[in-house]
């Protein structure tokens, strides 16, 4: 993948709607996961590529986006328009587009799970509504130009832990609420963050950057398809998402909430340091989490078109 001029691209990008404080992911974490998607689609899958780049032309917002990255050449373009879709549906939070529980699919792992065996959050009939928009020819433009960035922000929230999974215990009664109430400090010299922050600010926080900040790049090399497992899921691309909550949510229960991460205390209290051995391998399963998201979101994305122009279709005229 050829690395993208990102000065450029982030000065095309800083002029947009800026992410409220409650972001799943960090802004820059969900940008990295639409610039893998894109670089994958590029190499293998181009005609998808092609067409997703003419759908999202319709998006409502998209003449704001032209405007700030036209300066761009491409494909640093299509990088920069595949990040700004990613982070989009942070971007719109509190507004009336916004769909708050589309970014997680809760149930408790740790702790009282026979207490409160019910599932928060609604990113599987996120999932499929976005799906259907894209797949569908005669859907609405617009309507599909906007599931595109949905359905890579979904993809890539459920990438995330704690975006599946939390906990229920005596200090935490009514859960944790996906770790932002439970606290541990990530170095002995650093402040208290909660759990959620820990995983969604990661690669910022971790002292460790990637040659040059190009995180794309960098998960590529070190996570290529080839490392992954669990791309090659066969059944609706429906399934398939349900197949992702489920094994995320089993890394909450196996990685989330074990060690220093279950020891975590409620604000105010003296928080634990995570030990080091926890933090690499928390970055490390983070790394690989965001690369799997890129690739998933690639086919996802792929597979929806291509549904769409193998369905025959008679679309109404539109007036």
């Amino acid at each position: 993948m050829a690395k993208a001029p990102l000065a450029g691209l982030a000065a095309a990008l800083a002029l947009l709607p800026l992410a409220s404080p409650a972001s799943a992911w960090s802004e820059e974490t969900h940008q990295t996961t639409g610039a893998i998607a894109q670089a994958d689609l590029a190499r293998r899958n181009p005609a998808a590529l092609a067409e997703l780049l003419a759908i999202a032309r319709n998006h409502q917002d998209y003449p704001l986006f032209a405007q700030r990255a036209a300066a761009l050449p491409e494909p640093v373009r299509q990088r920069a328009l595949f990040e700004w879709l990613a982070r989009w549906p942070d971007d719109i939070r509190g507004g009336p587009e916004d769909h708050p529980k589309w970014h997680y699919a809760l149930q408790v792992v740790s702790g009282r799970s026979w207490l409160w065996p019910l599932r928060n959050g609604t990113a599987k009939e996120g999932f499929a509504f976005n799906y259907a928009q894209l797949a569908n020819p005669c859907a609405p433009p617009a309507d599909r130009a906007r599931a595109i960035g949905w359905l890579i922000h979904i993809v890539g929230d459920i990438q995330q832990p704690l975006h599946a999974g939390h906990q229920m215990s005596a200090d935490f009664p009514a859960t944790d609420r996906a770790g932002e109430l439970a606290f541990v400090r990530r170095f002995a010299d650093s402040p208290p963050v909660n759990l959620h922050q820990y995983w969604d600010k990661i690669f910022q926080q971790s002292r460790v950057s990637a040659p040059g900040g190009d995180w794309a790049a960098a998960l590529m090399t070190a996570w290529p398809r080839q490392k992954i497992t669990g791309l090659d899921r066969s059944g609706s691309a429906v399934r398939v998402f349900a197949t992702q909550v489920e094994e995320t949510r089993e890394l909450a229960r196996m990685v989330g909430y074990r060690g220093t991460f279950l020891q975590a205390v409620p604000a105010g209290q003296t928080a634990p340091v995570v030990a080091p051995a926890e933090n690499a391998y928390a970055l490390a399963l983070a790394g690989r989490r965001v690369a799997t998201g890129g690739y998933r979101i690639a086919d996802t994305l792929a597979k929806a078109v291509t549904q769409a122009k193998a369905t025959p279709a008679s679309c109404p005229v539109r007036p």
